[in-house]
């Protein structure tokens, strides 16, 4: 029982402690570092000390429950975009954003005026728009999950001529 306790106290605070730096990395990114982490911590010192074992083990499922927010979908972090921002969320339709407004759910699509294209975030990765309108990812693994594995990122009119929804079509012309 000793053990189940202390594993699930320093899964919850590990949780939190990552919790805490959410509008910072993403939660790829966050999930792989409390699993290293924690996986470093069993391996160093799980044959001397049970205890050691048991936060290990608890900080490896804190850094699991990271991966909860990948379901919650893309999110825009920072928008200091000189021009309104264009976005629609996976349940959601057209909105703007103003300079310095962030939504508070998720994004699955974004543009603004001259960017001539879209820029597709899947679930779990976080951009940013910069003063001098460009789009930068959140640091970690985001970017590489977003172009590489979930075809994310930036799209042309080809790309959203494709597409079903119609949504990526009336925010892509937003952005000519």
């Amino acid at each position: 029982m000793k053990n189940k306790t202390i594993t699930a106290i320093s899964a919850g605070i590990y949780y939190s402690m990552l919790k805490l730096i959410e509008s910072s990395l993403d939660p790829y990114t966050r999930f792989a570092f409390g699993l290293a982490v924690g996986y470093a911590i069993v391996l160093k010192h799980a044959d001397e000390n049970t205890l050691a074992l048991f936060l290990g083990i608890g900080v490896m499922i804190g850094s699991v429950l990271q991966l909860i927010d990948v379901a919650k979908g893309g999110r825009l972090i920072k928008n200091q975009c000189n021009l309104p921002v264009y976005i629609f969320g996976e349940n959601s339709g057209l909105s703007t954003l103003e300079y310095g407004q962030v939504p508070s759910g998720n994004v699955d699509g974004f543009s603004f005026k001259g960017l001539n294209g879209v820029f597709k975030l899947s679930d779990g990765v976080y951009a940013n728009i910069n003063s001098n309108n460009s789009i930068q990812y959140t640091p970690g693994l985001g970017r590489f999950i977003n172009q590489n594995i979930r075809s994310g990122g930036y799209k042309t009119k080809d790309w959203v001529d494709q597409q079903t929804d119609i949504r990526w079509k009336e925010i892509y012309d937003k952005s000519i």
